[in-house]
């Protein structure tokens, strides 16, 4: 029951967060799709913006977390769900290539 809470209350954080971001996340996301390099840096930040704000987190993105914290069941099930809705954009497995690209682009700054 202590799992499903703290799901819910991790979820929850992410909905209020990205109502505040939901304008600019429409907008940035027509130029990402049509390639817009600054744009998908825009939605990139503004996710690893939410992750800082729910868990204070530094440079990570709410994908990686969930892929590197996956063992924790209620990570299992966020990654399970942030995969199944970024299959049509970026392919299988995207939480788990998020957190080796971050790994390796983080670990040299």
């Amino acid at each position: 029951m202590i799992t499903i809470l703290k799901t819910l209350r991790t979820l929850t954080g992410y909905i209020l967060c990205g109502l505040l971001f939901v304008g600019p996340f429409v907008i940035l996301s027509a130029f990402a799709l049509f390639g817009s390099r600054w744009a998908f840096n825009s939605l990139y930040s503004i996710d690893i913006a939410i992750c800082s704000i729910c868990h204070g987190t530094k440079l990570e993105s709410i994908s990686a977390r969930s892929y590197r914290l996956r063992n924790d069941k209620r990570y299992y099930y966020q990654m399970t769900i942030i995969d199944l809705l970024a299959r049509p954009f970026d392919g299988h497995e995207h939480c788990r290539r998020a957190y080796k690209w971050e790994n390796k682009v983080i670990s040299n700054f």
